[in-house]
């Protein structure tokens, strides 16, 4: 054989003993073994999959709930805001009712003032008096 012919069958045993060594034992108990694995990891998916079943339906219910009281505080918030337009509207009203008794009060009073100054107008003017008192002076301060 050649150099080449021996090198070749070297890296085909060498190939083959990797490819016998990656493969695991064949016997039966290997096959258990991995059969009792598989089956552990099963049994370990499912009960995860009923704990994430179960918090999946408990969000669906808290959602249930949730979109429930959205529905009852928009409607609350709709009842309020009718509540809100109708004491905007007494106020508005309030406020003209008591600016035109503002207006009529001033009108009345201006009124009033005018008769006060017609009456004062029709009274007769009294007479100046006199009178004349020569021997009072003037009391000044004095300087201490």
């Amino acid at each position: 054989m050649t150099r080449g012919g021996k090198v070749l069958s070297v890296i085909v045993v060498v190939l083959l003993g990797l490819w016998g060594c990656a493969r695991g034992p064949v016997g039966p108990s290997a096959q258990a073994e991995r059969i009792h694995t598989l089956e552990t990891k099963c049994s370990k998916l499912e009960d995860d999959y009923r704990s994430v079943a179960g918090a999946r339906d408990q969000a669906s219910k808290q959602v249930d709930a949730l979109k429930a009281e959205r529905a009852r505080l928009q409607k609350d918030l709709a009842e309020k805001q009718r509540e809100r337009d109708a004491l905007r509207q007494q106020v508005a009203n309030c406020t003209s009712e008591r600016d035109n008794l503002q207006l009529r009060c001033d009108r009345m009073k201006k009124g009033l003032q005018n008769l006060l100054g017609q009456d004062d107008a029709m009274l007769p003017t009294p007479a100046p008096t006199t009178t004349s008192n020569n021997n009072t002076a003037p009391i000044l301060p004095t300087q201490s």
